[in-house]
């Protein structure tokens, strides 16, 4: 992996085609699902020795986040929202975990030109989509989103995001620690690594079952993230 922000210039990668755009796409945050909020920030007091903020509500999701700073990322802790309903949407599929999990990641850069280069590795997109959520001091955030769409490798391929003109959560909440690593295994590792380098994120990808791990320095030592068995398998935004 080249640095954590990926460019073509550090990846010493070739010219892009004519007509294509230079990217510089970065690792922006990590989704970990748990079932109950509260008790999701209870571990992650528990686990990293800081309080995650409460981030606020994904209206139409169903689902309500906390964060956590990982430097140059950020840690999200996703579960379902008792305010919304939870019929066929993500707050559905995080209501019944039993632990909680990694679930994806999210890359953050231009998403017209993350579609593009997309579209030429024969990934289709959806969006980018406008999307907010009010923070608990009512705030209104804003920014867009974009979903590859039918990709066969689940979570462990990012979706991406454009924060326009709001501040990144990595630079305003908590700092639970920082990121060191992000592992991933693939069944078809070269095809998921050969479209992340598509979109300019050289990212190690290993031949295996499908799953995914975060390694980060905190407070109270080397913290391991990683998928489950429950999570391992489960779509977020690809499926509308």
């Amino acid at each position: 992996m080249c640095s954590q922000f990926l460019s073509l210039e550090d990846c010493k990668d070739p010219l892009p085609a004519e007509g294509a755009s230079i990217l510089t796409t970065r690792i922006d945050h990590f989704m970990y699902a748990v079932a109950s909020l509260n008790e999701g920030i209870e571990w992650a007091a528990d686990t990293f020795g800081v309080a995650a903020a409460y981030g606020g509500e994904h209206v139409g999701l169903g689902t309500r986040n906390a964060l956590l700073s990982l430097g140059s990322t950020y840690l999200e802790i996703i579960a379902p929202d008792p305010a919304q309903s939870q019929e066929g949407n993500a707050g559905a599929q995080f209501a019944n975990l039993t632990s909680g999990g990694m679930v994806t990641w999210v890359a953050e850069g231009d998403l017209n030109a993350i579609a593009k280069a997309l579209d030429r590795a024969g990934v289709p997109t959806q969006g980018p989509n406008r999307t907010q959520r009010k923070t608990e001091s009512g705030e209104l955030l804003v920014w867009d989103l974009l979903f590859p769409i039918g990709s066969p490798h689940g979570g462990r391929m990012p979706f991406f995001i454009d924060w326009l003109e709001c501040a990144n959560p990595k630079d305003t909440n908590p700092v639970g620690g920082e990121f060191r690593a992000l592992a991933i295994t693939a069944p078809d590792a070269d095809d998921l690594a050969g479209t992340l380098h598509a979109i300019d994120l050289d990212i190690a990808v290993s031949a295996g079952p499908p799953g995914m791990s975060v390694t980060i320095d905190s407070p109270r030592g080397e913290v391991v993230l990683a998928t489950t068995n429950e999570t391992s398998h489960m779509q977020f935004g690809r499926t509308h």
